[in-house]
């Protein structure tokens, strides 16, 4: 297994923009001297919840920073792209980098930001295959044209040509009809610790069929799992009180970027399943005891807590790639990096025997 974490730009209410960068990206550091795997970032607009607008720019200047880290994208939000434009900047950053590319692709859930960025939502699942198979011809390195319905052009080689052995494509899944669809477009699979663990060995089995592949194969795929919050601490009694302080912050801020009070994703085609998770957040926020289940099945608790709960994620969802979520919103540094450092010297050695 691998081990990744996330450096979204968050921390305590004080810091602004300026400071929560530098000391995500002190993070980023941190975190390859302790020997994770990989350093991950996610793409959000406009709003304070995890505002990393061009994760391109971010990945390119951690490549300087910390030469050798695997880098990885939870997830590029693809329709809010132009295809060449987007293979073309993965080109670049196969080549300016030294490390594995773990590129998680995505589709997009917020209304919020698809209203400024002009998209429509409706046409997310058809944006989302074309840019997909723009994105995989491009990375080939041999002239093609192409002709969809929401993109064409003539004849095009996409420059720099990438180095295609470090690019790894992930499709981020939010429900066994996503996982369909990542099996028909050929692409590996990721996705977030939301699910009970039967319902994401489902959609995991979904994707399997779909592919026509063996359980080994899905394990050789490395698939990632993203995991938030992951809080370790010396005994489970103090992860859980720090879960319960901190976490109910992260669902207040998740629910105002996606403006969760009025369930419009139930009018959506192809976003409907969505409305369940978010009305889920207010619970979160307001019922201790639901809180409680849902940390059940996270990273939340003392190294020989996550060890076991990794252990089953592992049997069950076939995860091979974990990626930590530390940081949480107001967060102190020095909890964050004890989380980092307590995962990194207990749990991660646990893994590579």
């Amino acid at each position: 297994m691998k081990f990744g974490f996330t450096i979204p730009p968050v921390g305590p209410r004080e810091y602004d923009d300026a400071a929560n960068y530098r000391q995500s990206v002190e993070d980023a550091r941190h975190g390859q001297a302790l020997g994770y795997d990989s350093v991950w970032v996610l793409e959000h607009h406009f709003t304070p919840y995890f505002p990393h607008p061009d994760l391109m720019v971010v990945l390119s200047h951690l490549a300087a920073a910390c030469p050798g880290m695997g880098l990885g994208t939870a997830v590029i939000v693809v329709p809010w792209h132009q295809p060449l434009r987007l293979t073309e900047q993965i080109a670049m950053l196969s080549l300016l980098s030294q490390g594995e590319l773990y590129l998680g692709l995505g589709r997009g859930t917020a209304r919020y930001e698809f209203e400024r960025l002009g998209v429509n939502m409706e046409d997310t699942r058809e944006i989302f295959r074309e840019t997909v198979e723009i994105i995989l011809k491009g990375l080939a390195g041999e002239p093609f044209a192409y002709e969809g319905k929401h993109f064409r052009f003539p004849e095009t080689l996409v420059r720099p040509i990438a180095d295609r052995s470090r690019v790894r494509l992930y499709g981020a899944i939010g429900s066994p009809a996503s996982a369909q669809v990542m099996a028909d477009l050929g692409l590996p699979i990721m996705h977030t610790s939301n699910f009970p663990d039967a319902k994401a060995a489902e959609i995991v089995e979904t994707w399997r069929e779909g592919r026509g592949i063996t359980e080994q194969e899905v394990i050789d795929t490395g698939m990632p799992i993203h995991c938030n919050p992951c809080i370790v601490a010396p005994t489970d009694v103090e992860a859980r009180e720090l879960a319960h302080y901190y976490y109910p912050r992260f669902a207040r801020v998740q629910m105002d970027h996606y403006e969760t009070g009025e369930d419009y994703w139930k009018d959506i085609p192809g976003y409907q399943v969505h409305s369940r998770f978010f009305a889920n957040l207010a619970r979160m926020v307001e019922d201790h005891d639901f809180r409680d289940k849902y940390l059940d099945t996270q990273l939340v608790g003392s190294p020989d807590t996550i060890i076991r709960r990794l252990e089953v994620m592992r049997k069950t969802v076939k995860i091979g790639h974990v990626i930590c979520g530390h940081a949480q919103f107001e967060m102190e540094q020095s909890l964050r990096r004890r989380s980092m450092q307590l995962f990194a010297q207990e749990v991660i050695p646990h893994f590579r025997q």
